[in-house]
């Protein structure tokens, strides 16, 4: 069964700025290579920290994605 976790790049990879938490699909089994989130940024999976609950500050976009679209 897969579940949506929260993937940001591991401390030291990059920037405080650019370590949001993302949203991604985790695959049943297995640890993908890259994880795609919901706003489309690849992490490799070397680099990522994963977590079942959000950590940090969250991707908008990926939020976004992750509640269907948004209607005025």
């Amino acid at each position: 069964m897969n579940r949506t976790v929260a993937v940001r790049y591991a401390f030291g990879v990059v920037g405080e700025t650019r370590r949001e938490a993302h949203l991604a699909t985790a695959p049943g089994t297995g640890i993908p290579a890259e994880w795609l989130t919901f706003c489309g940024v690849e992490i490799p999976a070397n680099q990522a920290e994963v977590s079942d609950k959000p950590a940090g500050m969250p991707c908008v976009r990926c939020l976004a994605g992750a509640t269907g679209s948004i209607k005025s």
